[in-house]
This record gives C-alpha cells, sequence and structure tokens, in this order.
C-alpha cells in the first residue's frame, strides 16, 4: 500500500481534529519512514526481484524492527506516549497510536507472506493480495478518495490548491509505481524512500494558519 495509509491519516480527521494532518501522515506511514532508515544501517535487508508480485518488484528479505506484528505495536504505543506527553490529547494519542499499528494490518492484506510476527521468530504472514492487481487497485483507490473527501468535507482547508495538488501528486507518484520500470538499486530505494517527508511538510503546509 502506498496511498491507502494517507488515506486512513486523511479519514481520522473526522475522529479527532486536534493532530495535525502533517502528524497524521507521519503515524501511518511510521514503519515506512523507518524502514529506509534500517536498510541504510543494514539493519533489515529487501532486493529488487520483478515478478516478485503482480504489483511490485520489491523482495522484503527481512524488515523485523520496522514490519513486525510485535514491531508495529511497540512503535505504536511509544508513538502515542510521546503524543500524550507533548500535548495531553489523550483521544488524540490513541488515534495516533491505532494509526501507526494500521500500516501493518493494510500491509497485512497486500504483500505477500513476509512480514514477520516479531524479530524474534520464523513466521510471516500476509494475504497477497498484490497478486490481484485489480482487486487491490481498486480497493487502495477507492480507500484514497474516500479519505480525501472525509478530509475536505471536515476541516474545509484554507489552503485549497495546496490541498487538490497533494492529492494529484500522491495519484501521479501511484500511478507511476503501478507503470513505471523496476527501480535501478537497492540503495536509490532506501533514499528515495526518505522523500515520504516531503509530503508531511505539504500536509504542514495545507493546515498552517
Amino acid at each position: 500500500m502506498f496511498i491507502g495509509h494517507y488515506a486512513l491519516a486523511l479519514s481520522a480527521k473526522k475522529i479527532d481534529k486536534l493532530p495535525s494532518l502533517a502528524i497524521m501522515f507521519v503515524a501511518v506511514q511510521f514503519l515506512d519512514l523507518l524502514w529506509p532508515i534500517f536498510i541504510l544501517l543494514g539493519l533489515e535487508t529487501f532486493e529488487i526481484e520483478v515478478g516478485n508480485t503482480a504489483l511490485t518488484p520489491l523482495n522484503f528479505v527481512s524488515y523485523p524492527w520496522s514490519h513486525s506484528l510485535l514491531a508495529a505495536l511497540v512503535w505504536g504505543m511509544l508513538f502515542s506516549a510521546v503524543y500524550f506527553l507533548l500535548t495531553k490529547n489523550k483521544k488524540g494519542s490513541i488515534l495516533l497510536g491505532i494509526l501507526v499499528f494500521s500500516h501493518w494490518v493494510l500491509d497485512l492484506l497486500t504483500h505477500r507472506p513476509d512480514l514477520p510476527l516479531s524479530p524474534f521468530g520464523t513466521t510471516k504472514v500476509g494475504l497477497s493480495l498484490w497478486n490481484l492487481p485489480v482487486v487491490a487497485i481498486i480497493l487502495e483507490v477507492g480507500l484514497f478518495l474516500t479519505g480525501v473527501f472525509l478530509y475536505f468535507k471536515t476541516v474545509r482547508p484554507k489552503r485549497k490548491i495546496a490541498y487538490w495538488t497533494l492529492i494529484l501528486f500522491f495519484l501521479v507518484i501511484y500511478a507511476m509505481n503501478l507503470l513505471g520500470p523496476a527501480p535501478p538499486s537497492v540503495q536509490a530505494v532506501a533514499w528515495s524512500a526518505n522523500a515520504m517527508w516531503i509530503f508531511v511538510v505539504w500536509a504542514w503546509w495545507i493546515e498552517k494558519e
């Protein structure tokens, strides 16, 4: 999943408006923000393997510290605790913790069985929706457009051009990922993945007073 994760951040404003969209973007993609760092540090590994699934050439060989079930639960609790300590917003902190963990749940739907249950075991799970391209694309785009609608109706962003430009940018990148060639190297993927912070800054700008 890519835009599917951001769909939950956009939809979450319907539950609690206090956490900024920028923080919600960080929450839903927190595991993927950690992942490239762990790759570059040599803590986790992946390979580029065309045909690994119908929708992605990435073979996630080992990513127990960012994407195991246990790690996702721990990261979610830590994220929630830090936000609560800084804001005292209990409802928002619980919501953010759930958003962090939601990343693993959506990955469970799409990934082949490569998601470990813990960093200390060998059992891996995944429902392989990426091998059903039409179903996966309809589900993800539908989820994203629902989030786009809910956010717009709930927040009514003042910077509408910035908002709709971001939405268009998400869809263009999603299409490029589906239709473009395989990445040139592991290092290129790891470094480029850090560019997701741009979306966080963009979300901050949309809601900036």
